[in-house]
């Protein structure tokens, strides 16, 4: 559905059902964001962030902003685990589309148009 809303707002989107499958979406695509849930099957949003930063240290790569979305409370108290990580930014669900535009807009060095 995020991904659905965030197109209908002109960006462009890849979606991943787990981890394994994101990672190997980033491995082959230049992408400027990543938006992670938390809890998926094969691993966690944790996992794959420290695996997309790894990957961006060995290509020697600038590793993109990576918001993590959560539906468990507290994660933004996981200080270390958050920079060990290379998580950017936690945004917990509910999530509200416009917030959460707003947080990328913060992230990415060009702007990101909205139209309604």
């Amino acid at each position: 559905m995020l991904g659905e809303g965030l197109t209908e707002m002109g960006q462009c989107v890849m979606t991943a059902r787990s981890g394994r499958e994101a990672l190997q979406l980033f491995a082959e695509n230049p992408v400027d964001l990543v938006i992670c849930d938390l809890g998926m099957p094969g691993m966690n949003g944790w996992d794959v962030a420290a695996a997309i930063k790894d990957l961006c240290r060995e290509k020697q790569i600038p590793k993109p902003p990576l918001v993590l979305l959560t539906g468990w409370g507290g994660q933004q108290a996981e200080a270390e685990t958050i920079s060990r990580s290379g998580v950017d930014a936690v945004v917990e669900k509910p999530v509200n589309i416009e917030r959460l535009v707003e947080i990328i807009r913060y992230m990415l060095p060009a702007p990101v148009s909205v139209s309604h």
